[in-house]
């Protein structure tokens, strides 16, 4: 699976790197596949780890690679519950992309993220391939508030409420579809959506062979 749309915006001395290639200077969106959703199987299983955080620090930055130049985003996490693995500590997701002054390159539909945000990171790759989500934007979901109740609530990163595990694998694009589907359910709790997802993982670990006698 190749990663989504690139865009390089002024100088021209900015590159990209898509799907592990390093690409020369270019002015136009690069064509690729688009990201197919995640089973909440895949989503899981494919996790080296999962965590509850907050976003301490968003740190753009200037990368050299021989001639060519490259931003990416340092993003600093608060970790506030290990749901999976064993994350580093420091946790800091490298994120492609960013802007510099004048200099800035998009990655089409990634994610952005805001010192205070509070999000469950479904981690892979970090650092060693082209985004360090399972599954790019559907790697992460934020925790929102209800204003009226107060209640805390998951939403997928294109901020629609996620009422149920199995809705991870719907198209971004299919919102009012989904809502549609649960017209008397409430958003999951980020308690909720924590202990499906441990769960989850407990039970596609593999089963050990048994031992010969």
């Amino acid at each position: 699976m190749c990663s989504p749309h690139v865009f390089i915006r002024r100088p021209l001395t900015v590159v990209a790197v898509l799907c592990g290639l390093l690409l020369g200077s270019v002015t136009v969106p690069l064509h690729a596949t688009t990201v197919e959703p995640p089973t909440f199987d895949q989503l899981v299983g494919q996790s080296e780890y999962i965590v509850r955080a907050v976003v301490k620090s968003v740190t753009p930055e200037m990368q050299q690679e021989g001639p060519n130049r490259r931003i990416i985003t340092k993003v600093e996490l608060e970790v506030l519950e290990v749901i999976a693995g064993t994350p580093p500590a420091p946790l800091i997701l490298i994120i492609p992309g960013g802007k510099i002054g004048d200099e800035e390159m998009v990655v089409d539909g990634a994610p952005k993220y805001s010192v205070g945000e509070e999000n469950v990171f479904f981690v892979k790759g970090n650092g060693r391939q082209f985004f360090p989500l399972v599954a790019m934007m559907h790697g992460s979901y934020a925790i929102k508030r209800d204003a009226a109740t107060g209640r805390r609530y998951m939403t997928r990163s294109n901020g629609e409420p996620l009422y149920a595990e199995a809705d991870v694998v719907k198209p971004m694009s299919s919102a009012q579809a989904v809502r549609a589907q649960h017209p008397k359910d409430q958003p999951l709790s980020p308690e909720n959506f924590a202990t499906g997802v441990r769960q989850r993982k407990e039970q596609l670990k593999p089963t050990p062979s048994p031992r010969a006698n």
